[in-house]
């Protein structure tokens, strides 16, 4: 065997080498079947925090039979929707892996400093922590366990149900009456004391009525519903503090109705000062809590005006127009 064919055996040997690197680098990474959490249970964690891209944190805190919001006075969850979440995360596995890859962690928004989500779990006293990234397809999420290089892809659960939101995890009503109970109500605020009543035949009316104007029904049942059923964005904490604004409101509404026995209640809603985002601190004389509620629903009682609830007077130039 003379120089050359020694040459190109060689060379045919490190072809054939390259071609089975390049055949294994593009098999398929292969993965298990095993569940993420093992024997995952409601009954063994003691603690839930929910931290998002956009900052938002909520952290849940179980308390007795039930669960809590520590941030928030111990504002209190909505159970079923923990074990919801709980049970979701139970069944999530390992046999979709995506990549051992760390430099791709950023890139799928699942790094320990660039996350869609991030679940911090305290399971029968340890820390466990699981990142939520991009979604590459409907119903399909990318995760990854604190520590670990492989990022997987799962279907069991989604990031909106993987909120760090606290509206999504508590009843945000503040207050809700049937508004045929009610037989008076009262807003105050910087433009002026408005009084509502219905007659004997329940057709609401005031007596803020400007001239050339009459009281505008169908304006009066949207207020009406406002009035009578307020959500909050977030409860904030028991105790009043001079920058929450009750000091000197912006509004008070008081609403006197009928309870269940027909015997005669009233409330009263206080709003006060804004917050950095421009949510309203707001106290109801029915709960201990003081929350923020959005300007949207502030605003309808902070700038009530006439407007709102009447109109112009058809006159017969009107009519034929």
């Amino acid at each position: 065997m003379n120089k050359t064919q020694k040459y190109l055996i060689a060379f045919l040997g490190l072809q054939i080498i390259l071609i089975l690197v390049v055949f294994l680098l593009q098999r398929p990474v292969a993965a298990s079947n095993n569940l993420i959490f093992t024997d995952l249970k409601i009954e063994t964690i003691s603690a839930i925090n929910i931290s998002d891209s956009t900052g938002n944190l909520i952290s849940i805190q179980k308390s007795g039979d039930g669960w809590v919001l520590p941030l928030q006075d111990d504002y209190p969850v909505q159970t079923a929707k923990v074990q919801e979440l709980v049970e979701k995360l139970a069944t999530i596995r390992d046999n979709r892996l995506v990549t051992r890859s760390e430099s791709s962690h950023d890139r799928l928004s699942i790094s320990d400093n660039n996350f869609d989500r991030k679940v911090e779990m305290t399971i029968n006293g340890k820390s466990e922590v699981i990142y939520f990234g991009s979604s590459p397809a409907t119903n399909n999420i990318h995760f990854r366990m604190s520590g670990e290089p492989e990022v997987y892809l799962t279907n069991a659960l989604t990031s909106m149900q993987v909120s760090a939101t606290i509206a999504n995890w508590v009843d945000t009503v503040i207050f809700q009456i049937v508004s045929t109970t009610v037989n008076k109500i009262e807003v105050k605020s910087a433009e002026g004391n408005f009084v509502f009543e219905p007659d004997a035949n329940s057709v609401w009316t005031t007596n803020q009525i400007e001239e050339g104007n009459e009281f505008d029904q169908s304006k009066w049942s949207s207020l009406l519903t406002g009035f009578t059923t307020l959500r909050f964005v977030e409860p904030v904490a028991k105790t009043d503090l001079p920058e929450y604004g009750f000091d000197t409101p912006a509004a008070t509404l008081t609403i006197h109705y009928a309870n269940d026995a027909g015997k005669p209640q009233f409330g009263e809603l206080v709003i006060g000062g804004q917050d950095s985002a421009g949510n309203y601190y707001a106290k109801w004389s029915g709960g201990e809590y003081i929350y923020k509620i959005s300007s949207f629903n502030a605003e309808r009682f902070i700038n009530l005006s006439a407007d709102d609830f009447s109109s112009p007077i058809p006159t017969e130039e009107t009519g034929n127009e």
